[in-house]
């Protein structure tokens, strides 16, 4: 949960400054929820200075303690002095028109991440959910695969591949915002939670968020016919509280995952079921790649790993190999 309760004040012993949460940040512009009140805040410059390997100083989910500058004001405004340290994180690597080795935080502090796919329009993607629960192994946050827009297909359309992660440990939800199949599934998956909602724009991330909180009114919009693809109708990502208990983030669309802060040789390490197979290689340095007495190529010769599986972990460690090469990790 949030390690700061956003409706209780909390001061420095001076008490010259407050403590919140990031519910919102846009441009160097933070709106900040504390004392049951939405903050207006900039970033101290102090904080802006110096050289850093992140895109952003404060996202959503951060802690930050700040120093009043109007508190009568509409909203009250303030100024930003500390971001304090994070517990976890989700990051990707930014894009790479970014002209480096940057990091693109997406959320602070969260319980867990929710990957959301369609089963048709927009088609899932291929090894997108695979590099997202890379990520949140890496960082340490709970992973969970919603399937949405199951009313579309039936009831045994590509579930064995989608149940797999089951097998792993990953909780999944098979969901229709249409016809409320697995709503109140969703439903209980965030009850009390910190979650960010990650996936691809006309996946209905925002359609599902709608059906447990119609208060919340997010906009929705259907997939084009040309590309197949929805349009962007989240702009940023916010967070949002839940009558049920615990709080949701819903992020812009996104159709790349390259995760953050992974060498190439460690990728294997965060998918958890390689990990027997890893026992049987003959070489510790194995890449699970063209290795002679490979465990786990003998695990998918044996379909207990499935090909897709093992395409999505080769895809990934060579896009982290070419990131290595031609930029190089901090």
């Amino acid at each position: 949960m949030l390690e700061a309760d956003i409706s209780r004040k909390s001061t420095k012993p001076d008490d010259s400054t407050h403590e919140g949460i990031v519910i919102r940040a846009t441009a160097g512009h933070l709106q900040i929820a504390c004392d049951n009140l939405i903050w207006r805040c900039n970033l101290r410059g102090r904080l802006k200075k110096g050289p850093r390997s992140s895109q952003t100083i404060a996202v959503v989910g951060d802690q930050v303690r700040f120093s009043v500058l109007d508190e009568k004001s509409d909203p009250p405004c303030g100024v930003v002095e500390e971001v304090l340290p994070r517990r976890n994180r989700i990051s990707r690597m930014a894009a790479r028109r970014s002209g480096g080795n940057v990091e693109q935080v997406l959320m602070a502090n969260l319980d867990q991440v929710v990957a959301v796919q369609s089963v048709m329009e927009p088609a899932p993607q291929t090894g997108f959910v695979d590099r997202l629960l890379v990520a949140s192994e890496r960082f340490g946050v709970g992973g969970i695969l919603v399937l949405n827009k199951w009313d579309l297909v039936d009831d045994d359309h590509d579930r064995e591949r989608w149940e797999y992660f089951e097998k792993m440990g990953y909780q999944v939800v098979f969901t229709s915002a249409e016809n409320g199949l697995g709503v109140e599934d969703f439903r209980e998956v965030l009850t009390d939670k910190v979650s960010l909602l990650i996936g691809a724009s006309g996946v209905g991330k925002s359609t599902l968020l709608n059906a447990i909180e119609p208060n919340l009114g997010l906009r929705v919009n259907e997939v084009t016919g040309k590309t197949g693809l929805g349009k962007h109708t989240t702009t940023r990502t916010e967070l949002f509280p839940l009558a049920t208990g615990g709080f949701i983030a819903d992020s812009p669309g996104i159709r790349g995952f390259d995760p953050w802060d992974i060498d190439p040789l460690d990728v294997q390490n965060y998918f958890p079921d390689f990990h027997e197979g890893q026992a049987e290689c003959r070489f510790r340095t194995c890449l699970h790649r063209d290795e002679p007495s490979c465990g786990v190529k003998q695990m998918v010769q044996r379909r207990q790993i499935p090909h897709w599986r093992h395409d999505a972990y080769l895809a990934l460690l060579r896009d982290l190999e070419d990131r290595k090469k031609s930029l190089g990790y901090r």
